[in-house]
């Protein structure tokens, strides 16, 4: 029989303290060494928080500048970070790890929107998107093949009066699922449609008054479905389906309070995100200066307004007293953080160096702030929205489209602008991303081949990247001075 090493002799307080002296690097290495110590490191989260504040300070002054020394500031940033509600160890992979892109649409489907539910019973996280088509697709974010796709033309609704413009189906960030419920909601044109999750068949369409411009964020029972068309809002009962103001005799009474049935003006058109938050308050942005309060209990009365001054598209929860905004704000992009008490106070309006471009989506993942922009980046903040922990530029690899030096003199990178990103619950599964037409998974690599690499391998995965953008750049370039040779022969 082979003696253990007499490391493994040690009990499990001594070994962590003995491994809290190594580089992030070398505990992922001493992973393939044993199991112990494997399960050891990777469920101690006092070790991965150590990691996570060391590594915040390093890269908060990399040239160890007096001059650019925040390390007071970000005693006050890592003070609001929790202990044992995040997983550190994930945590450190999506702040510090190479990340990778699993696109899971093909080239031949253009996505009109995302949206994802975790099921209860398998603990799947599947991402949800209608096509161009009409069509409903499911994938799961541990898999490129599609679960399920319902037939062509289910979203397609029938055309609007001569009076108004003619669209066939409009499709947004107007998509939302519940597993509770077994329901997909989709907003076409000024038609909600309601379709089975586990079918994909439709169940019943439900007409407004105006288009709907978006929907609630989410299904939370026993609270209602937001619909916000250009000019009015509704509570609209996930149980019980009705058409607008028409409710049949042969559908139960509604279970919601009376005032429910009432829908609420807006003296200004087009919301563009709707959240209910945890607080149980309701709360609206779009293209007004302000976010619009309103309690379910006084519905539809306007209870506030939080002043922004900015274009606002996007809203997200931060815990039970906290508000996430993003926008633009004089043509740069705009990540703002609210704190709600009695009155609502700024945290942080970052008008700075959050986005070049408009912030097009923005969720809370882990103890960090996620958002993506028009520029086609994803960017990670601190929950401050002040402090960058990383940038991720995404592209498509394989995009093509007839664009060049020839014709517009700018060749087709398979970049373009990333409109939402979506966290699925436990975040080590990563975040669902709709870059253009294409929906995908953005997560740390497998760790086969990324645990041997946490750091040092991401500067070398980003020169291999640019370095194929480049290849392909140049022989489209090629190809194009090719063409004119030719014509100019033919001349």
């Amino acid at each position: 029989m082979v003696p253990s090493p007499l490391l493994l002799t040690l009990p499990d307080e001594l070994l962590l303290q003995v491994v809290s002296f190594l580089e992030p690097t070398s505990v992922i290495q001493l992973h393939h060494t044993c199991s112990r110590l494997r399960s050891l490191t990777r469920s101690n989260f006092t070790l991965w928080r150590s990691f996570c504040i060391n590594q915040a300070y390093i890269d908060s002054n990399p040239n160890n500048c007096p001059q650019w020394n925040r390390s007071e500031e970000l005693d006050l940033v890592i003070d609001t970070w929790p202990h044992k509600e995040v997983d550190w160890y994930s945590e450190y992979r999506f702040r510090h790890a190479p990340l990778k892109m699993k696109w899971l649409s093909s080239l031949e489907d253009e996505v009109k929107g995302l949206t994802s539910i975790s099921t209860g019973n398998t603990h799947r996280h599947l991402l949800i998107s209608p096509l161009d088509d009409g069509a409903i697709n499911i994938w799961s974010s541990t898999s490129t093949e599609p679960l399920s796709r319902s037939r062509p033309g289910i979203l397609i609704t029938p055309p609007p009066p001569a009076s108004r413009k003619s669209r066939i189906i409009e499709l947004g960030d107007t998509i939302v699922a519940s597993s509770q419920l077994d329901r997909v909601y989709v907003a076409a044109d000024s038609t909600l449609i309601e379709l089975s999750l586990s079918t994909l068949q439709t169940i019943s369409s439900t007409k407004f008054p105006f288009s709907i411009s978006t929907l609630s964020s989410q299904v939370v029972l026993p609270h209602p479905l937001t619909v916000g068309t250009t000019l009015t809002l509704h509570l609209y009962d996930p149980r019980v389906g009705m058409s607008y103001g028409t409710p049949s005799a042969a559908l139960p009474p509604l279970p919601f309070p009376e005032n429910y049935g009432y829908h609420a003006p807006l003296f200004q058109p087009s919301p563009l995100a709707i959240l209910h938050h945890p607080n149980n308050h309701l709360y609206i942005a779009g293209r007004f200066p302000s976010i619009l309060c309103y309690d379910r209990a006084m519905w539809p009365k306007l209870q506030s307004t939080i002043h922004s001054g900015g274009n606002l598209c996007t809203l997200a929860a931060d815990g039970m007293d906290g508000l996430l905004a993003g926008g633009t704000y004089s043509g740069r992009g705009s990540l703002e953080s609210y704190y709600l008490s009695s009155t609502a106070k700024v945290r942080q309006r970052n008008r700075q160096s959050a986005a070049w471009g408009k912030i097009l989506s923005v969720a809370k993942q882990g103890t960090r702030v996620v958002s993506c922009d028009s520029e086609g980046t994803v960017s990670w903040f601190e929950r401050d929205c002040r402090y960058i922990v990383r940038r991720e530029s995404i592209f498509d690899p394989d995009a093509r489209a007839d664009t060049g030096i020839l014709w517009d003199g700018r060749p087709d990178d398979g970049s373009g602008p990333v409109r939402k990103v979506v966290v699925m619950d436990g975040g080590d599964d990563g975040l669902g991303v709709w870059l253009g037409d294409r929906v995908g998974v953005l997560s740390p690599g497998l760790e086969d081949e990324e645990e041997l690499v946490m750091v040092e391998g991401r500067e070398e995965l980003m020169q291999s990247q640019m370095e194929e953008r480049m290849r392909r750049m140049l022989r489209e370039q090629a190809d194009e001075v090719a063409i004119l040779g030719s014509l100019a022969g033919l001349a």
